[in-house]
């Protein structure tokens, strides 16, 4: 894959203008009114060097050691540069037994993700008081595998008001496109028509049917809108509605594993959906 043609889960789309825009960058010094204009308009906020990107290493250099030395180059678990070799005998990603699923449950992951900074932004995009969702799932996708994030709303997965919940994206390590970083749907967040418009007739590659599609390029010629996409790099952080689309693409001709986490925000006193009380695990089903 090149950037020329990008696939997601195996599907063809042209990285061209037509289908591409870049996602745009907000100043994390502007006050709060405006992020919130921001967040709202727009339905996400990308936030450059938001945190320390020695915190971020530190946390992808804690989560690769603890695969054996022949996944990461060199054995440097820092830059975690994949070799090519899946070591044998690994579950599925985040089934017990995985790295991923031992480290979200570790102190080290517990207490990146309890970091002042993602709660105060969640008080900053609700105007209230926020309560971390315990349910904060580790993404790990590897070059050379047709497996990505299917485009799909953050609502489709949570029961309750949608206004009550926030996402905060964070890539641990450098997400340049080509290493299979996020994109967003311009504008989709606006379209209260656009599920039913895409579900009646979207292609499908599971019989899972909370993701809109598995084509990115066929979800964009549906609904005349463009997917936004950055190179992000380690200290940035994403912040989303769960009602904008959002997918990304197999990782291309990289060595770089693109390695994410989602930390999940609920406005204090609302409902909690029961499904997000414990630990992520990759066959929770949820």
């Amino acid at each position: 894959m090149t950037l020329a043609t990008l696939t997601s889960n195996g599907a063809s789309i042209p990285f061209t203008p037509h289908y591409f825009a870049e996602l745009k960058s907000t100043d994390p010094t502007v006050d709060a009114a405006s992020l919130r204009a921001r967040y709202n308009a727009d339905g996400y906020v990308m936030l450059r060097d938001a945190i320390p990107v020695h915190v971020v290493l530190d946390l992808r250099e804690a989560y690769l050691s603890r695969f054996p030395a022949e996944l990461c180059k060199d054995g440097d678990t820092r830059r975690g540069a994949f070799t090519g070799q899946v070591p044998a005998d690994l579950p599925r990603h985040g089934f017990p037994g995985h790295p991923a699923h031992d480290f979200v449950r570790s102190g080290v992951f517990q207490d990146f993700a309890n970091l002042p900074v993602f709660k105060a932004l969640a008080e900053t995009f609700f105007d209230a008081p926020a309560t971390r969702i315990k349910r904060t799932p580790l993404r790990h996708f590897l070059p050379g595998r047709q497996v990505a994030s299917r485009p799909h709303m953050d609502r489709t997965y949570i029961e309750g008001v949608a206004a009550d919940v926030v996402t905060i994206w964070v890539p641990l390590g450098d997400s340049p496109l080509i290493s299979g970083g996020l994109l967003y749907l311009e504008g989709s967040h606006q379209d209260p028509d656009l599920e039913s418009n895409v579900r009646d007739a979207a292609p499908t590659d599971r019989s899972d049917k909370r993701p809109l599609s598995h084509d990115l390029k066929w979800v964009a010629d549906r609904t005349g809108r463009r997917w936004l996409s950055a190179d992000y790099r380690a200290g940035d952080v994403v912040i989303h509605t769960p009602t904008i689309v959002h997918a990304s693409t197999d990782p291309g001709d990289t060595d770089h594993m693109r390695i994410s986490t989602d930390i999940r925000f609920l406005r204090a006193g609302s409902a909690t959906d029961p499904r997000w009380t414990s630990d992520w695990s990759a066959d929770d089903g949820y």
